[in-house]
């Protein structure tokens, strides 16, 4: 009882540090700040997912890996990742703990808010390891902050988009538009992009991982695409490419240490790619 007693108050400091007590004291992250909810498997390899397959699971595995290269990712990164946009903290009904609220498009459900809960950092084995990370976009005004918050409550019941990988995928092959794009339904990164569009911030296009056949590489974006910015009308933009944008710094970390099983809260000397050398190597010094 004790343990369960003291896990519910870290759990309620932790909390109230992110979103703070709303009436007199702010938190680490602010309405419009991003968090990201990221699933690392360290001991997870190509060579392991192919080993003891048929042939042709192991064909369609190693084609998926190298798919996954031309959105960006490493062959070697089995990452899995969600984003959502800060609302605030603020009590649930019944509850004395201050939770931060988040709005983001989830699949099965659409454009919803939901508070934060444990299992969005909490480990369920060593096989996969969750944290949350809060990112901001430097220099953010408030009124910036207001009409990001606004846009994506704007958006509120609207579907999820089950065809934006299917349709994206002329982006990444050949640089072609997603002109098929339903501006009313959304995946989670969609929403953070649209958002942030509203109040003025884009994203730039990371053609460096497009596969020598798509136009982009040539041009320098996607047609249908201003050279400087991702067009939000036919987004193709992942996560992970939110993320690594330099413009965007860490603000907090939460995570349940593997060893300990104790939930921790970092603020201070935060990396992205902090759970793996060699990938924030590889993504964000290109090397």
């Amino acid at each position: 009882m004790s343990e369960i007693l003291s896990r519910e108050r870290t759990l309620n400091e932790i909390y109230l540090r992110i979103a703070g007590d709303y009436e007199t004291e702010a938190g680490v992250a602010e309405p419009g700040d991003l968090f990201f909810i990221v699933t690392h498997h360290p001991y997870k390899t190509l060579k392991g997912e192919v080993t003891g397959k048929a042939w042709r699971e192991a064909i369609r595995i190693r084609m998926r890996s190298r798919w996954y290269e031309y959105l960006g990712w490493d062959r070697e990164d089995w990452d899995i990742w969600h984003v959502a946009i800060h609302l605030g903290g603020r009590k649930r009904r019944g509850h004395k703990r201050i939770n931060p609220y988040i709005i983001h498009a989830v699949e099965g459900k659409g454009v919803q808010v939901n508070h934060l809960t444990p299992g969005s950092f909490t480990n369920e084995g060593l096989e996969g390891r969750t944290r949350v990370e809060i990112v901001r976009f430097e220099g953010i005004s408030k009124e910036q902050r207001k009409k990001i918050v606004d846009f994506a409550i704007s958006k509120l019941g609207c579907s999820f988009d089950y065809s934006f990988h299917r349709n994206a995928r002329l982006t990444y092959a050949f640089g072609l538009p997603n002109l098929r794009h339903n501006q009313n339904q959304f995946t989670c990164q969609q929403l953070v992009i649209a958002a942030y569009a509203a109040a003025g911030i884009y994203f730039l296009h990371p053609y460096g991982s497009f596969p020598i056949c798509n136009i982009g590489r040539l041009l320098g974006h996607p047609l249908g695409h201003p050279k400087d910015r991702v067009n939000p009308r036919y987004p193709y933009l992942l996560d992970h490419h939110i993320y690594r944008d330099p413009r965007f710094v860490i603000k907090a970390v939460v995570y349940q240490d593997p060893k300990t099983g104790e939930i921790k809260l970092e603020t201070k000397n935060l990396l992205k790619y902090s759970w793996n050398d060699v990938l924030r190597e590889k993504y964000l010094t290109n090397k």
